[in-house]
């Protein structure tokens, strides 16, 4: 229904594609911003790949089908890893979020902490590392999918 919408051509087309993603480069000519392709993954289905691979093809569909809900793409991305974004090239974290890792979580809100004191000392705690963007919530393990 969307490709109808957008009149964006047959959807079959589009999941029989085997076309692999493209890098990026600077309109402006900087080199050092262009990026080559992070993936190779393909929208076509392939039942021989492995599991990782079929994650990361499910998982890059399930972010452009949700493109404008980006709460749900950054908690999936958070949670599998997928799809591979390009890299990051300015931190503007003062250290405290690893360029590679990107930010995990939100801090809680200055209302929050005013409003809330004890709450707020006590959530932390059970998050178990400081209030800013690196800590990472429960379910955002450190760990392979499969």
């Amino acid at each position: 229904a969307s490709f109808e919408q957008w009149g964006a051509g047959a959807a079959d087309d589009y999941l029989n594609s085997t076309k692999k993603p493209a890098g990026w480069n600077d309109p402006l000519g900087r080199n050092e911003i262009s990026s080559a392709a992070v993936s190779t993954i393909t929208p076509k289905w392939d039942d021989s790949a492995t599991n990782e691979e079929k994650l990361e093809r499910i998982i890059t569909q399930k972010w452009i089908g949700g493109y404008p809900e980006g709460m749900n793409a950054w908690a999936e991305w958070r949670r599998t890893g997928y799809p591979k974004l390009f890299p990051i090239l300015k931190n503007d974290s003062q250290g405290i979020i690893p360029t590679e890792l990107g930010v995990r979580r939100l801090s809680y809100t200055v209302g929050e902490k005013a409003n809330n004191p004890q709450g707020y000392a006590k959530a932390v705690e059970l998050l178990g590392g400081p209030d800013n963007g690196a800590s990472r919530l429960f379910w955002d393990k450190n760990q392979p999918n499969f």
